[in-house]
């Protein structure tokens, strides 16, 4: 069976794979040299056809029958949703109606439900009792009652700055458009109205569609919000469809808009658009906390380089008559690096930059007064905090308590909290911690609370509060535990994790986190899963998997987390040393990471499953193309890219030029042919690839989970995915089968229904997909259960 070799006498029959039509299409490029020509027989399953469902109802079947196979399915599903049935929530805010929110999940609910207090009080309660705060509070919104099936759920959200509005996104089956919709905090959403959630009686009129990419950003006189809109589509049909994120048309001409409450969509002011420019993207803010200067960050793709303009809007007056008449002034006009605005101390504001300082810094400027067009000097910086010497990377920092600061740091991949003075003094919270943390302080407030959690830390919360209102001192204050996450089939001693440095290919030396379950054999026998991103400067931190931890317990085995190129692991350069031409160093990194763990005796030879989404989907198929055969025992590639010819085509893709190249550019084509996981497929004669799954999703489909029920990719698309459009998975999977024909390793595609590119997955859909996945590995590695 599939833990045997793939060719040879005694490998057994080939596989038989469903039928897919190939055609002689041919499409046509330029490079250096002029034109050429690449055959693309599966460019029929680009578009949605009778044909096209199918062939994906066969594929679909054909998987499910093989993981059906495996002998533990259910009792890894059974172990999966014991383990996933824990308290989950979110540390709370306070908003300005004088109640505190956070969301909270029992455990096996779809989505998180949006709690709050019944008074100004945060409810108290024993840290290490079974009751949490929600037995003395009240269910304020919950995205369970939107649809019945649980894939509806709240893309963002914002309170107006008086409390009385709370305005909220709603995507519906993962798509990244959302509706945003407005009602009074009075009114909660805690029963299902009659007719769907567009009939209910307590929210406002208002209807704001076509959103995407996009915050809420209320004006301080809260009666209006800035948002990020594209032009309408015909294809979404109306609100009350289903149909936004179906379509793959290219996501152009994008604009910041400002919709004025109790008024009409099509009334709302125009604030920004590019018309020259029909690919970038805008983002939008307010100096907090009085609203009085607006921030417009214009980005071209996700090279973390951006601009940065700013008007004046004033505390006073009509807000909307001064948002119609917005007076740009140019602070940053060229792509030389990333600024973000922190706070302002009335005309100076604080900013983050990586602008000579990849491990980033924070300066200074003062906002510019009069007309911007009679002022043209450029923005002189000065330096408040410089660069980290000793390698720390500057990860966040927000304002809190007038005008204190908390910075966030990653040092070697773990995360550092201090509290700052407004002279720069540092000072740090709980040095000894290693792991992940966020934190979200506000201005005006004297108290924030933290996060911190691991590898097998699911969660611990934390609050800090500052001896006096207002005042710039770190001395006389408290840090007490708020809350304790628990996880009853997963405990914190079961498991062991080490942070590794290992050597890649060229000598450079990359970080990788290992865990490990108490018995789980480090005598190079165990089984492993290796997981990765490598790209858009995303720093693989330490995280809690009930996913992961769940198949590491079960079959004894490990996971790894190495911090490859192409990431923020090290800072930018780290990211910038792994993109376009440099991409095959990132893929190297991810091979070599593989080699330590069998070298060490982590894990036994061709026992190595790989995993990753979205880019790490990308690089789980260039790196089964490119290491020598028997590397790998699994691959698992969700809702990867995988024609690199073509993605700037389809949806978003056009923004991530930065980091791919542009195969539109002659200059560019060859480096990225090179390594295009479609265009790269060996045939099986030359190499055998290992065991593999793509996971993608697709919500026209009627039947491919006989199942119906957490993100990470076997070949797995969402055939709702409006970010990395499916048929990626679906051309690379007909490739696969069609060139690795002999081979008896399965190359299988899982198609979700219902699902996009993994925001907000419901709980069911979580635990469904880990199951295959898991199911998937422990097939064809020939892995017995060891769990209790």
């Amino acid at each position: 069976m599939t833990g045997s070799s793939p060719r040879g006498k005694n490998a057994g029959l080939p596989r038989a794979y469903p039928q897919t039509k190939r055609t002689d299409h041919v499409d046509t490029y330029l490079n250096k040299n002029g034109e050429v020509k690449v055959h693309d027989p599966y460019d029929w399953v680009e578009q949605e056809t009778d044909e096209r469902s199918g062939w994906l109802d066969k594929q679909g079947e054909h998987t499910q029958t093989f993981i059906e196979k495996f002998e533990y399915r259910e009792k890894v599903k059974a172990e999966l949703t014991k383990n996933w049935d824990f308290s989950r929530f979110s540390y709370p805010r306070l908003a300005k109606d004088g109640r505190w929110y956070w969301n909270y999940n029992s455990g096996l609910q779809a989505q998180y439900i949006l709690f709050r207090s019944k008074t100004s009080e945060l409810p108290k309660f024993d840290v290490d009792g079974d009751e949490g705060p929600e037995a003395h509070a009240e269910v304020f919104f919950d995205p369970n009652l939107l649809v019945e099936d649980g894939t509806a759920y709240l893309a963002t959200s914002a309170f107006s700055k008086d409390g009385r509005y709370f305005a909220y996104g709603i995507s519906l089956s993962g798509s990244d458009f959302f509706t945003i919709y407005v009602r009074e905090s009075s009114k909660p959403f805690n029963k299902r109205p009659e007719g769907g959630f567009l009939n209910d009686p307590d929210r406002l009129p208002d209807v704001i569609r076509f959103v995407k990419f996009s915050t809420i950003v209320w004006t301080h006189d809260s009666k209006g919000f800035f948002y990020q809109r594209f032009p309408e589509r015909v294809e979404h049909g109306s609100a009350a469809e289903d149909k936004a994120g179906t379509e793959t048309t290219s996501d152009e001409n994008a604009a910041i808009y400002y919709h004025v409450l109790g008024t009409d969509q099509s009334q709302d002011i125009l604030v920004y658009k590019d018309e020259q420019n029909p690919s970038w993207l805008f983002g939008i803010g307010t100096s907090e906390p009085d609203g009085r200067f607006i921030e417009l960050y214009i980005s071209k793709d996700t090279s973390h380089k951006n601009k940065l303009y700013m008007a004046e809007l004033g505390t006073d007056g009509d807000i909307t008559s001064k948002v119609r008449n917005l007076k740009w002034h140019k602070i940053v006009d060229d792509w030389e690096g990333e600024y973000s605005v922190v706070s302002n101390h009335e005309r100076k504001h604080f900013v983050i930059t990586d602008k000579d300082a990849p491990r980033k810094k924070v300066v200074t400027f003062e906002m510019p007064e009069g007309d911007p067009t009679e002022n043209s000097e450029p923005t002189k910086f000065e330096e408040f905090i410089p660069e980290d010497r000793d390698g720390g990377i500057l990860s966040s920092m927000s304002p809190v308590n007038g005008k204190s600061f908390v910075a966030q740091y990653s040092r070697n991949v773990c995360d550092e909290l201090y509290v700052v003075s407004s002279t720069g003094q540092f000072n740090r919270l709980d040095p000894n911690f290693v792991g992940t943390l966020s934190a979200a302080p506000k201005q005006e407030d004297d108290f924030f609370f933290a996060t911190f959690s691991g590898f097998n830390n699911p969660g611990v919360i934390k609050q800090f509060r500052f001896k006096e209102k207002g005042v710039d001192s770190f001395e006389g204050h408290t840090w007490t535990t708020w809350r304790k996450t628990r996880v009853k089939g997963l405990l914190a001693d079961e498991f062991n994790t080490k942070q590794v440095w290992y050597k890649s290919k060229d000598g450079v030396d990359v970080p990788m986190f290992i865990v490990w379950h108490k018995d789980t054999p480090l005598d190079g026998t165990a089984p492993a899963i290796q997981y990765g991103y490598g790209g858009f400067s995303y720093t693989m931190r330490p995280f809690f998997s009930v996913s992961f931890l769940t198949f590491v317990k079960a079959f004894k085995g490990v996971l790894a987390v190495p911090g490859i190129r192409g990431g923020a692991e090290k800072g930018e350069q780290w990211h910038l040393d792994g993109i376009r031409e440099n991409r095959v160093k990132v893929y190297d990194d991810f091979i070599y990471a593989t080699k330590y763990l069998v070298d060490n005796k982590y894990a036994a030879p061709g026992k190595v499953a790989i995993n990753g989404g979205s880019n790490g989907g990308t690089l789980v198929a260039a790196c089964i193309n490119r290491a020598e055969e028997g590397t790998f025992g699994a691959a698992i590639a969700d809702v990867g890219v995988m024609d690199l010819l073509k993605f700037p085509q389809f949806t978003i893709g056009a923004a991530w030029v930065s980091d791919y190249g542009d195969p539109r550019d002659p200059n560019d084509f060859d480096f990225i042919k090179a390594y295009s996981p479609l265009h790269n497929v060996p045939n099986f004669k030359e190499k055998a690839l290992p065991p593999t799954i793509l996971l993608t999703a697709d919500r026209k489909l009627s039947h491919l989970l006989r199942d119906p029920c957490v993100p990470h990719p076997l070949i797995q698309p969402a055939t709702d995915d409006d970010r990395v459009v499916p048929l990626h998975s679906f051309k690379h999977i007909a490739t696969l089968q069609h060139e690795q024909h002999g081979n008896r390793h399965p190359m299988l595609l899982r198609v979700e229904r219902k699902s996009g590119h993994g925001a907000g997955k419901s709980t069911e859909k979580a635990i469904q997909e880990a199951t295959d996945k898991w199911s998937f590995v422990a097939l064809v590695l020939e892995l017995s259960w060891k769990g209790e």
